[in-house]
């Protein structure tokens, strides 16, 4: 059967060429109501978008400019972005803002945008309302049409709470720091549904802003009980000021107490005792951005026409900073 062309839905709908073609680009010059005419008769025909050459489009991966916690999983993800777009051959443009009106700019001067950052539900919407394909490294609002690659924080958390259970902890602090961001809370689910219903531990949350002492959110946690024994850390950074700081009070780690952290950064195998650590998958998040955002181009997969949610996946890194609890707990 031969292949369906602009030309075959130009003759049947009585359009030209160039209005069909504009129509199904998305670009304007046409009606809306041209625009579904068109959109429901290539449907119907048969008509399969041909994926552009390599060398006609351009992706654009934007950052937040104001993201010093993520900075060093920044970096990870514009290797694997760039990584596999030279591995296609697809041209690369690299942005830094937070500001919306930019991020619209630049996703609107490319062919597809990688989004990765804290940036605001108002830069999103931006990039949607410019009709560029984009894939979020990052969180969305639930049941957000807009494909994503992530992390996945829920099963980490679960899997750190199997691994204290197996070591014979029976009391832990979540260590948020600053609370509310979304990932951090996906860790702490994941962690009570494993250390808490199945194998019946006791879960506490730290919070203070990220600037404060986990000291004194510490000796305020003494007050209540003594038996913490494991400190799950909702990052690395924290992980080291709750390592320097139970050492600062006189504990040992892990003879006392077992630090865990999150990410996987270099400042985990620079401190002694080297940090136990759940490990990002960084550059494997930006090469998957990048095949994710290609195929939603090029139309690989037509029967996939919602949103796609990619979760990859993180391993616990077991390092000198954690072990078996002491007996009895903290004796302090």
């Amino acid at each position: 059967m031969a292949r369906v062309t602009l030309n075959d839905i130009a003759a049947e709908l009585g359009l030209s060429k160039f209005a069909v073609s504009r129509a199904l680009a998305g670009k304007g010059g046409v009606s809306e109501e041209t625009r579904a005419r068109v959109a429901v008769a290539a449907e119907r025909m048969g008509y399969a978008k041909q994926a552009p050459k390599p060398d006609s489009f351009e992706l654009h991966l934007i950052f937040h400019d104001h993201d010093p916690v993520n900075s060093e999983l920044a970096m990870q993800i514009q290797s694997g972005v760039q990584y596999e777009a030279s591995a296609v051959g697809v041209p690369l443009r690299i942005g830094w803002t937070h500001d919306p009106e930019q991020v619209a700019t630049l996703a609107q001067a490319g062919s597809g945008v990688v989004l990765f950052g804290p940036h605001s539900p108002e830069a999103i919407e931006a990039v949607r309302r410019t009709g560029t394909p984009m894939v979020r490294v990052g969180w969305l609002d639930p049941l957000e049409p807009i494909d994503q690659v992530m992390a996945a924080d829920h099963e980490a958390g679960a899997a750190v709470g199997h691994f204290l259970a197996r070591l014979g902890h029976r009391e832990i602090a979540y260590v948020h720091g600053t609370p509310g961001f979304r990932g951090r809370m996906e860790r702490l689910y994941g962690l009570r549904e494993t250390a808490e219903i199945e194998h019946g531990m006791i879960v506490h949350e730290l919070k203070f802003p990220e600037n404060a002492q986990f000291a004194a959110a510490f000796q305020e946690l003494r007050l209540k009980t003594t038996g913490v024994t494991a400190f799950f850390c909702a990052h690395d950074g924290l992980a080291l000021t709750v390592v320097s700081e139970l050492l600062r009070l006189g504990y040992k780690v892990p003879g006392d107490a077992t630090i865990i952290g999150f990410g996987d950064f270099s400042a985990a195998r620079q401190i002694t005792p080297q940090l136990t650590t759940v490990r990002l998958p960084g550059r494997d998040m930006g090469i998957a951005s990048v095949r994710l955002l290609l195929d939603r181009i090029r139309l690989r997969d037509r029967s996939i026409g919602a949103a796609q949610r990619l979760y990859i996946v993180p391993t616990i890194v077991e390092r000198d900073s954690s072990g078996p609890p002491p007996s009895g707990g903290d004796r302090r």
